[in-house]
């Protein structure tokens, strides 16, 4: 009887488990987003200073990132729509942001939902990305949280 009951527990734990965190493929796309944006021309040379490369700055990113964190959710929302402007709009990294944000500053979406969550989400980007390239600085170009 008990070994029945610990076996139904662990299936049930076993289904919600997948439940929570973030998803092989939601990380799989986020790093491929991230390796467009930070892998831009425009963006080297913040890469160069810390003596890294967008591959390993978007696996120490990955590191760096709670599973469950709002930051993860913001940033992954910044490469997203920072990646599909690039490429439907062929503009760099920069280019994108910048048209980003001036159409959030725009007066008729100034008080948009959409344009106060691009700016958080700019916000996030610049704080974590901006710190962890520090970090990588410091170290080397060695991840510090791997």
């Amino acid at each position: 009887m008990k070994k029945t009951i610990l076996a139904s527990c662990l299936i049930g734990a076993s289904l919600i488990l997948p439940a929570c965190g973030t998803s092989d493929g939601d990380k799989a796309e986020m790093f491929n987003q991230c390796r467009i944006v930070l892998g831009d021309r425009s963006l080297s040379p913040n890469l160069r200073e810390a003596d890294t490369t967008p591959d390993a700055a978007c696996t120490c990113l990955e590191a760096t990132l709670d599973d469950n964190g709002d930051a993860r959710e913001m940033i992954a929302t910044f490469f997203e729509r920072v990646s599909t402007r690039m490429s439907s709009a062929d503009e760099s990294a920069k280019e994108a942001t910048d048209a980003l944000v001036s159409g959030a500053l725009l007066p008729e979406d100034a008080g948009s939902e959409d344009g106060q969550t691009f700016a958080d989400n700019l916000s996030t980007f610049n704080r974590v990305v901006n710190g962890m390239l520090d970090g990588m600085r410091e170290n080397g170009g060695a991840c510090p949280a791997i």
